[in-house]
């Protein structure tokens, strides 16, 4: 059973020379999340006092308009050397100091709120890993603490015996549930996840995530675990055409066993609703 085991992922890589030349389109999403993180090592350049344990948290949802998109906005923050005397949205890469494009608060308080209009090229900068929040203090007019805004989702899959392909042997009664969080920076991202399972026909020897549509077997893109146990968990990067399939609904989640190696049971990921098209 372990040769053939083998044997089955040695078919899988065969299969991905041949499918894997193209990523698939992108479903576009008309609600996003934004977060940022902000320390001050990001911060260009690079503030001083006593600044080490400074730390702030940009949250926003961004929902598509006409125009762009309008935020609605979260600004937290801790520990700074002084009173944060305004808050802003940059537009620089990461490790380059940019011009205000967006301001949040001036004087600000731990815990503002607010509502914005941005339109789509400040949209598109945003998506594409261009765009920083950061907060500056009488100590750092600059600015002290800073990160890049970055969009993340969730969403889950249901696994069974009935999606997967080829029909598996003797597991109708297996079941599973996998959950994904994409944080996304630039054409790439890192994605945490969870998998649980239940009464499969044996161990669990291997999960994947895998780039293909309903129906159809395709090719591994993510190894999760192997062998697995019911509630693993982990978190990795995922390269530019694994993150498409995700935004576009064509990657599922599987688990395989020794009496099933192609695949026990196995889900659909919902696409991730990581970009907005202006």
């Amino acid at each position: 059973m372990r040769s053939s085991f083998f044997a089955a992922f040695a078919c899988a890589a065969g299969v991905a020379v041949v499918v894997a030349g193209g990523a698939p389109a992108r479903t576009a999403a008309d609600r996003t999340q934004l977060r940022a993180l902000l320390n001050p090592t990001e911060e260009v350049p690079s503030p001083s006092g006593n600044v080490a344990n400074g730390r702030g948290t940009f949250t926003a949802t961004a929902t598509k308009t006409a125009t762009g998109a309008s935020l609605q906005w979260r600004l937290t923050f801790r520990d700074l050397s002084g009173a944060a005397v305004a808050a802003h949205l940059h537009s620089a890469p990461r490790g380059t100091a940019g011009p205000v494009t967006l301001a949040l608060c001036g004087p600000c308080t731990s815990g503002v709120t607010g509502t914005a209009e941005i339109d789509a090229a400040f949209l598109n900068t945003i998506q594409t890993d261009g765009a920083y929040a950061n907060i500056h203090t009488p100590t750092n007019p600059r600015g002290e603490i800073r990160a890049q805004v970055t969009s993340l989702a969730s969403v889950r899959a249901t696994l069974n015996a009935r999606q997967e392909i080829p029909k598996p042997k003797g597991a109708a009664p297996a079941a599973g549930k996998f959950t994904i969080t994409a944080v996304k920076s630039g054409s790439s991202a890192v994605v945490s996840w969870r998998l649980t399972f239940s009464k499969l026909t044996g161990r669990a020897v291997a999960a994947h995530i895998h780039i293909g549509r309903r129906g159809v077997a395709a090719p591994v893109a993510l190894a999760l675990c192997g062998p697995c146990r019911s509630g693993a968990a982990g978190r990795a990067a995922v390269n530019a055409a694994t993150l498409a399939a995700l935004e576009s609904g064509r990657a599922y989640a599987n688990v395989h066993t020794a009496r099933n190696p192609a695949g026990e049971i196995r889900g659909q990921i919902p696409a991730v609703p990581l970009t907005i098209d202006p």
